[in-house]
């Protein structure tokens, strides 16, 4: 359900979409997509370290980057079921011997209730 992936994401401010795209592309990353504000750089774990290192000399600075994992398929949650998950996730994260907390559900922010 998850597989391990860099994930670098750049300010639109800090790169052009063709520049952005030569260069990481280049240097090995597997996608670029438009994520509002924001383009978000998915690499394979193994050419990460390449993909930052050209944003580097390319004098562009992350906003956020990491290897994490990354859902392949989402479960939409709303209403009740996004409340009792993001209370259990915050309960899990909160445990002492928790040391990442991964999730393959999609909800918006105003399905939540308090």
């Amino acid at each position: 359900m998850f597989s391990k992936k860099g994930v670098i994401v750049v300010a639109k401010s800090a790169a052009n979409e063709d520049k952005l795209t030569e260069i990481v592309l280049e240097a090995g990353a597997d996608d670029l997509t438009d994520e509002g504000e924001n383009w978000e750089i998915l690499t394979s774990p193994k050419d990460y370290e390449a993909v930052m290192n050209a944003l580097t000399a390319a004098k562009i600075k992350p906003e956020h980057a990491e290897v994490t994992m990354i859902s392949s398929t989402y479960t939409k949650l709303e209403g009740t079921q996004a409340t009792q998950m993001m209370r259990l996730l915050d309960a899990i994260d909160d445990l002492d011997d928790t040391q990442a907390v991964y999730s393959n559900f999609d909800m918006d922010e105003e399905s939540v209730t308090a």
